[in-house]
């Protein structure tokens, strides 16, 4: 009997455990691949409205067909004082009946994307910037870590810096989120992963132009390390001591990262002319395509005017893939293991663009992770089955607050959205006036 493994959640990671760990196999079929895609900050209303614009109505992504749906809480923990029995003060976390009471609230009770993440792979939720840590600080294995145990392949991708929260949220572990150097390097140098994709060249601006100079090394650990992970060296001379790169298949061999940065290069993984070892640092500084056209200050959270188009209208970077490109090329490493991989592949950008109140962007990036799952969707079918395949679409928390016009005289009780079957009549419906989206810039 074939079964689909499709699951449409909220947030829904414990399922994973449950699935890899538990002891009677007959209960529950294990998958021999666990592929999560997550769309970072999206709510369901980027969902509807993604979709109303890409086809006129609501309801039409294959995702929102799945036949499964579960919801966990990745809101951070906000451990309070110590009671007389000496458990933690849970209170001050997630509150619904004050989120939806008080927008204030929200403003300055949210969750941020390391904490989420860390609830999503580890199971146990952390401190907002906390990275792969409890709340003693102390590390948690991950569900990377889970399948390397196992002997499946492992890997990351993303269309924002590699070493950003939700990625690095899969593989790192560090006490603060920021710490960009630090955690690059574990992902880079201290981890097994197979394939780690995304952002944060340090060559490249916002619009895939080739700089003189480095702009950062900060995304890829320091400049040591990205010059010699270009070579495909194994052992590192670092300031601090020597250091190589890990073994990942067991044969005591040190494995170097075969490293791609071009488009083409790409592409042609995505046709299946993958390495061993991936890592793929595509031609940009931050995010794939959300920051276009965006200067290097950050203004664009504060909701000024860069980036407020309509959908569509400023061409995209011409050397960037996209999501669905950056998936294959993914799959097609990590699908050479023949006991299974886990895969994470995140749509990062949704929430930077809600976060810059970045109209046209919002549907952009939801539109791009939308394709993307239709494309790992395709590939389950040719290349594997959903008796042995398990895809999960979530989201780690919402950013944006997006309702209907005119919401921002009503709250709390936000305006629905609507659609009348035109896509563009929607869209300028809905985006009248600013979305509110003031939440933080740190999600």
């Amino acid at each position: 009997m074939t079964k689909k493994y499709f699951l449409y959640v909220t947030t829904a990671m414990m399922l994973l455990f449950t699935l890899i760990h538990t002891s009677n196999a007959q209960a529950i079929k294990q998958p021999k691949n666990i592929i999560i895609m997550i769309g970072d900050g999206m709510g369901r209303n980027h969902v509807k409205v993604g979709t109303m614009y890409q086809y006129g109505q609501d309801s039409s992504q294959k995702f929102q067909h799945f036949p499964v749906v579960l919801s966990m809480s990745t809101y951070s923990a906000k451990a309070g004082k110590t009671g007389e029995d000496g458990d933690l003060d849970w209170s001050h976390g997630y509150n619904t009946d004050d989120a939806w009471a008080n927008f204030d609230w929200l403003k300055s009770k949210y969750t941020c994307s390391s904490a989420s993440a860390t609830a999503l792979s580890c199971g146990l939720k952390t401190y907002n910037g906390g990275m792969g840590l409890d709340l003693d600080k102390q590390p948690l294995t991950n569900i990377s870590q889970i399948a390397k145990s196992l002997g499946k392949s492992a890997g990351v991708a993303t269309t924002v810096q590699l070493s950003h929260a939700t990625p690095a949220g899969f593989v790192a572990h560090n006490v603060f989120r920021d710490n960009y150097s630090q955690i690059a390097r574990e992902m880079l140098l201290g981890s097994k992963m197979d394939v780690i994709i995304g952002a944060g060249n340090p060559y490249f601006d916002h619009d895939g132009n080739k700089l003189a100079s480095a702009r950062t090394f900060k995304y890829v650990g320091d400049s040591l390390i990205w010059s010699g992970l270009l070579r495909g060296d194994t052992k590192f001379k670092l300031t601090d001591g020597s250091y190589q790169v890990q073994d990942i298949d067991g044969d005591g061999k040190p494995d170097p990262w075969k490293v791609i940065q071009t488009k083409e290069e790409f592409e042609n993984a995505a046709r299946g002319n993958v390495p061993k070892r991936l890592l793929g640092v595509a031609e940009a500084a931050e995010t794939f395509e959300q920051r276009r056209g965006t200067t290097d200050d950050h203004t664009y959270f504060e909701g000024n005017n860069q980036g407020q188009e309509d959908p569509f209208v400023v061409p995209f970077n011409s050397n960037l893939p996209n999501l669905s490109t950056v998936s294959l090329a993914s799959l097609n490493v990590l699908n050479k293991n023949k006991k299974g991989f886990f895969l994470m592949i995140e749509g990062g950008a949704i929430d930077w663009a809600a976060h810059g109140n970045m109209k046209g962007r919002v549907i952009e990036e939801f539109i791009d992770f939308a394709k993307a799952i239709d494309t790992v969707i395709a590939w389950v079918e040719k290349n594997s089955s959903w008796d042995e395949t398990l895809l999960i679409v979530t989201a780690d928390h919402e950013t944006g607050y997006i309702t209907g016009p005119d919401t921002e005289k009503k709250l709390p009780f936000a305006n629905p959205i609507v659609s009348n079957g035109l896509p563009l009549t929607v869209w300028r419906l809905l985006f009248g006036g600013d979305l509110t989206t003031k939440l933080s810039t740190k999600n």
